[in-house]
């Protein structure tokens, strides 16, 4: 407890009073809340009565907070639970959590008392994910989905509204997804003919920066933020060889409808300094002519020399633009701005470029899909290898 002293108006002369103040520690938000009472004087009996009066306070606040916290709904905890999860992971991570996290209110209801859902119902709901006919989804994305799910239970447990996080007691019957991976993984990735015509396409249909930032992903293995967040000052020129300092992301955010530049890309591992090909390097310098160190490379406007003025280049867009080309290229995939950074793990695990040398120069956290891709052009490559050995003996 502390003691403020304050002067008071009464009857048009000052009085001294004395504001005796008491924090504690909200069961609901994690964060201190005050109360306060005032007396006239501060003698050793209005002290103990000022005390005495805050922990009774404190108490009916607390207790009141208890009520609450047992029949906290699912709304009123997510709610909670999201204002505190975006100010401590990437935008990406929160829009994707965030989306996970509304879906499952939504599916159980906003004013369902989270205490009340049982273990049943929550593997009754996961399980329905992965083999009704509607929803029929994969085992990454039920997965997904339910690790996220969790992190809302972890938090409802750790401000008292739940006991224990049932999430982690449910079982899911996961599904045989061995043929899905087989071709999945082949279709995470473009042929050269296929990257070709789109690229081609971009050019045809007047989409010139759209294929180079398509082009420098595919020699580069960068994500699509950190290629349209690139700025001239970015670009390092040292011994005759040209790198890119990848340390930040372009983001955009809807409700409202903004950007900004990230602070780091998108995982630690991100941060890194890559080399450049003679035809990566033309594409940069090409779009670092007459523009200031702190403008984009790549705009919808290429030739305005300020970052303010500047539009930058949207992933949202550029994922429909690639959707209406491989329908009118026939391309059967189901292509995004990702796949020419798969595409570039595939080109570079052609030219037996070692794995951990792959991964350091795409700033990959987790390699999983990394090390897929590596695998399976390897392994194509052996392959191909063994069917064409009987050849050497035509050279006999």
């Amino acid at each position: 407890m502390w003691i403020e002293n304050r002067e008071v108006l009464v009857n048009g002369k000052l009085e001294k009073r004395y504001c005796f103040v008491e924090r504690y520690k909200s069961t609901l938000t994690g964060k201190y809340r005050k109360v306060s009472v005032t007396y006239g004087k501060k003698t050793p009996q209005v002290v103990k009565a000022a005390t005495q009066e805050l922990e009774r306070k404190i108490n009916k606040a607390l207790a009141e907070e208890s009520e609450f916290v047992q029949t906290a709904t699912l709304s009123q905890v997510s709610t909670a639970f999201l204002e505190q999860y975006q100010k401590r992971v990437q935008p990406s991570t929160y829009k994707n959590g965030a989306l996970f996290i509304k879906k499952f209110v939504d599916d159980f209801g906003h004013d369902t008392i989270i205490s009340n859902i049982s273990q049943r119902s929550l593997n009754r709901y996961f399980n329905d994910m992965l083999y009704n006919n509607e929803r029929d989804l994969t085992n990454g994305t039920v997965r997904a989905i339910k690790n996220k799910v969790s992190v809302l239970f972890d938090f409802a447990v750790t401000y008292g509204y739940l006991k224990d996080n049932n999430i982690k007691k449910v079982k899911i019957e996961w599904k045989n997804e061995n043929a899905r991976k087989r071709n999945q993984i082949e279709n995470k990735y473009l042929t050269q003919d296929e990257y070709r015509k789109i690229i081609d396409d971009c050019l045809i249909n007047g989409a010139d920066h759209y294929a180079d930032v398509f082009k420098l992903q595919y020699l580069t293995g960068m994500r699509f933020g950190e290629a349209s967040g690139l700025r001239v000052q970015d670009v390092i020129k040292e011994n005759g060889k040209t790198y890119l300092d990848i340390n930040h992301s372009l983001v955009f955010l809807s409700s409202p409808s903004r950007y900004y530049l990230s602070d780091s890309t998108k995982t630690f591992a991100g941060m890194r300094k890559i080399i450049l090909s003679p035809e990566a390097t033309k594409i940069v310098e090409r779009h670092m002519c007459n523009k200031d160190l702190d403008a984009l490379l790549f705009a919808y406007n290429p030739s305005a020399p300020h970052f303010a003025d500047q539009k930058p280049l949207n992933i949202n867009n550029a994922n429909t633009m690639l959707k209406r080309i491989i329908e009118r290229q026939k391309i059967d995939k189901d292509v995004t701005t990702h796949y020419f950074r798969h595409t570039h793990v595939s080109v570079l695990a052609d030219m037996d470029v070692p794995l951990r040398v792959i991964k350091d120069r795409i700033g990959h956290a987790d390699t999983n899909i990394t090390e897929k891709i590596y695998m399976h052009v390897t392994k194509k490559a052996r392959q191909d290898f063994e069917a064409k050995i009987a050849q050497i003996d035509n050279f006999l």
